[in-house]
């Protein structure tokens, strides 16, 4: 046992001087510019400091995970009673009276109508994760800088006594998402989060009935090799939102605009490749046109193109509502939606550069070599009629071949909740070589992000 606890007292002292150290230069750093107002407060700390804090953090707690392997089982066991505590509290819209101000659990088990005492049993262990503050003296509940991030989306609309005579009613779809941007006075309509800064509509995904199913079918996927979500549902995620269960599609939509803000990649792809040289780029499976409007923005002479999904392409709009920057480059016809197939060459727009950001892993190898086959049809198509090659930029993740390095461990995650929901998979840089040479695609350059969460770019080209 002494020998134990030399070691630990070693290890810390190895590993912990050189983070004091930093830790005192942070402090400096603060002190300088911000106390000095040199910079503002609200500005963030240069990425090379986040990255280096962020690994210093992880590092001691794997290391003492090494040393105690105990403490790794325990945190683990401990982090999902934490998540499904939290996923409770966030189903009761514990949260969103909090907004209000401080609670006694009086008052939340009467809003919520819940058991006094186990209401109170689980917030205080939440509490105890600093997920919410206690005031000993009035015995209140309040929201701290966590949980503000965290508030619950608005519940599905009632079915409409209408929509049975809908589909009479109803003309193409290009006037269906006319009649969106002019039906409604109230901006916000429609939009599940108007603040990117939370991670509500990421929690709300992750602790939706249909989700929790999905993993509780974990063990049939590794038997089956299908999707958790498919041996569960019967169809895959895609399908189900999109044919079954519209407002999950909502939740997901609003879900990876949080995740892109959160990551801040946007900044990193604006800065890391160059668009201004495209006078025409189609972002294929752009979500709600995040990234396709950043790219617009910044690049008053291009004109984006967000290939979608009719539904996602309401969405799309919907959002935009709210966006007043967003709102007027969709005027002006430099960001435009367009409803499409990506497995259909035919619908996917001309452009001078394709974009695909993290797409491909949604998929496996046959419905990815489907997908880039079409793109690279279209480019062909474009190629036969300009004389020039066009180029399609993956933005998506690449695993290292070494599983002992830090950015396999950093995958592993997004991938068993890539095989587990959508049945995709991330890839080493074998597989996305295989996937592209299958498609007749070749790689002309890779560049290779050192910032959260560590994607890279891959340009293409059709051979």
């Amino acid at each position: 046992m002494e020998g134990v606890l030399s070691s630990l007292l070693a290890s810390s002292l190895i590993v912990g001087f050189p983070s004091l150290i930093f830790v005192c230069s942070i402090l400096i750093y603060y002190y300088l510019c911000v106390m000095k107002k040199k910079i503002s407060s609200k500005d963030s700390l240069p990425p090379a400091i986040g990255v280096y804090i962020m690994r210093c953090i992880y590092s001691i707690t794997q290391y003492w995970e090494m040393i105690i392997p105990q403490i790794k089982l325990y945190r683990i066991s401990n982090d999902y009673i934490i998540f499904q505590c939290l996923s409770v509290v966030f189903t009761l819209k514990v949260i969103d009276y909090l907004k209000e101000g401080p609670k006694t659990i009086k008052e939340l088990s009467q809003l919520t109508k819940s058991s006094e005492k186990n209401l109170f049993r689980v917030m205080r262990a939440l509490t105890q994760e600093h997920i919410f503050n206690y005031n000993q003296i009035n015995q209140t509940f309040s929201l701290n800088q966590c949980s503000k991030l965290l508030s619950s989306p608005p519940p599905p609309p009632p079915p409409s006594s209408s929509s049975s005579s809908s589909s009479s009613s109803s003309s193409s779809s290009d006037n269906e998402i006319e009649g969106i941007n002019n039906n409604n006075n109230n901006k916000n309509n429609g939009v599940l989060s108007t603040n990117d800064e939370e991670l509500g509509c990421i929690f709300s995904m992750l602790s939706y009935p249909t989700f929790i199913d999905a993993w509780r079918s974990l063990k049939e996927c590794i038997e089956t090799g299908v999707s958790g979500f498919q041996a569960k549902h019967g169809m895959t995620f895609f399908q189900y939102i999109d044919e079954k269960d519209t407002y999950i599609k909502k939740i997901f939509d609003s879900a990876m605009r949080q995740r892109n803000y959160a990551t801040k990649i946007h900044t990193q792809i604006i800065q890391g490749y160059d668009f201004s040289k495209y006078k025409k780029v189609c972002d294929i499976g752009g979500g709600i046109g995040f990234l396709g409007f950043e790219i617009a923005n910044h690049n008053p002479n291009v004109v984006v193109y967000v290939l979608e999904l009719d539904e996602t392409v309401r969405n799309g709009l919907e959002q935009s509502k709210v966006d007043e920057k967003k709102q007027r480059v969709i005027e002006e016809q430099r960001l435009i939606f367009k409803t499409g197939n990506m497995f259909i060459p035919r619908s996917i727009p001309s452009a001078n550069l394709y974009i695909m950001m993290q797409v491909i892993h949604d998929w496996n190898n046959y419905d990815a070599i489907k997908i880039l086959s079409s793109v690279a049809s279209s480019m062909r198509n474009e190629r036969s009629q300009t004389g020039q090659s066009p180029k399609l930029l993956i933005i998506d993740s690449i695993l290292d071949d070494n599983m002992n390095n830090d950015t396999y461990k950093r995958s592993c995650i997004p991938d068993i909740i890539m095989m587990a929901i959508v049945g995709g998979e991330e890839r080493n840089l074998s597989q996305w070589n295989h996937i592209i040479k299958e498609s007749s695609l070749q790689i002309l350059s890779i560049k290779k992000f050192n910032r959260p969460p560590f994607l890279s770019l891959i340009e293409l080209t059709i051979q």
